[in-house]
């Protein structure tokens, strides 16, 4: 029972993209004029819900190629033996109706958001598509599935029509998304040549995907610039906050940039602690007002 409870978790992979969703919802939100209530924490919900969706299926149809290495077969319940197909597949449409569910909660145009990422995540890793094996479409489809239509969902929970206050975060989200994108493709990418899997990094080769990444990265950075300093989305103790998590969440990751047997990998040591810094710090903003009415409450009930 332990065992299949574990597989399960792990299935999930939740703390993979826990904080990234956080950050998407929330900016959403911010873009939509949004604040803390029922409709923000059912979009999250559903967001994590989608995502995970997408992380599970994917483990389901990579579980037979994820056999064929122990690494891989070992990280993947459903190659590690802790969960029959039948079962992860089931729980994997089980996380996406309930997120179609939620989904369709919040309204016409947050449904239909999220079923598109729904479809999308499963012709991702569907065998029979596959988009995750397509140069260029992997890219497309990943940024949407797994950052863009987040906040878009959480955009129109609160809002019917765009505006600009939309278009800088969605292009900081996707344009990070594909930068996350393009360093799994060139961390996995000896592995993946040897197992003759196709993908963006595989035909562009090495040098020039780097060269991309880093472009989307600086793409990102601009974007979010823009939301902050100059559409004034975010205050700037939000920053400030990110920044200084970001740093003390860093202490560790730091020393083992040393051990780093490439820019690639040196890099990622610092992609966990800056989510979940901003997830944090962003968190915090939402919640704040709440909190201190809360308080004021408690004060003059003293």
């Amino acid at each position: 029972m332990t065992k299949s409870l574990s597989g399960v978790w792990r299935l999930t992979r939740f703390y993979e993209y826990v904080a990234f969703v956080v950050i998407t919802t929330l900016l959403g939100a911010a873009a939509g004029g949004g604040s803390l209530g029922w409709p923000l924490v059912v979009a999250l919900a559903a967001n994590w819900l989608a995502v995970g969706f997408a992380f599970m299926i994917n483990d389901v149809e990579d579980a037979p190629d994820d056999a064929l290495t122990p690494a891989k077969a070992r990280r993947n319940p459903v190659s590690a033996g802790e969960l029959s197909p039948r079962l992860a597949r089931a729980l994997s449409f089980s996380a996406a109706a309930l997120a179609a569910g939620l989904y369709a909660w919040l309204g016409l145009g947050p449904f239909v958001i999220g079923v598109t990422c729904l479809v999308l995540a499963w012709f991702y890793s569907w065998r029979r598509v596959r988009l995750k094996a397509i140069p260029v479409a992997d890219l497309i489809s990943h940024i949407f599935m797994l950052a863009g239509l987040q906040l878009l969902a959480a955009y129109a929970t609160f809002r019917d029509a765009p505006d600009w206050n939309l278009a800088f975060p969605l292009a900081f989200v996707m344009a990070i998304s594909l930068y996350g994108q393009l360093f799994n493709e060139l961390r996995d990418f000896e592995g993946d040549r040897k197992a003759g899997v196709t993908h963006t990094a595989s035909f562009l080769g090495a040098r020039r995907a780097y060269v991309l990444m880093m472009i989307w990265l600086a793409v990102g950075i601009i974007s979010a610039g823009m939301f902050i300093f100059v559409f004034r989305l975010i205050p700037t103790w939000v920053l400030l906050s990110t920044a200084g998590l970001a740093a003390l969440f860093s202490l560790w990751p730091a020393l083992r940039v040393r051990r780093a047997r490439s820019v690639v990998e040196g890099q990622g040591s610092f992609h966990k602690p800056l989510e979940a810094a901003a997830a944090l710090a962003l968190t915090a903003w939402f919640v704040s007002p709440a909190a201190l009415e809360a308080l004021l409450l408690l004060t003059a009930g003293r």
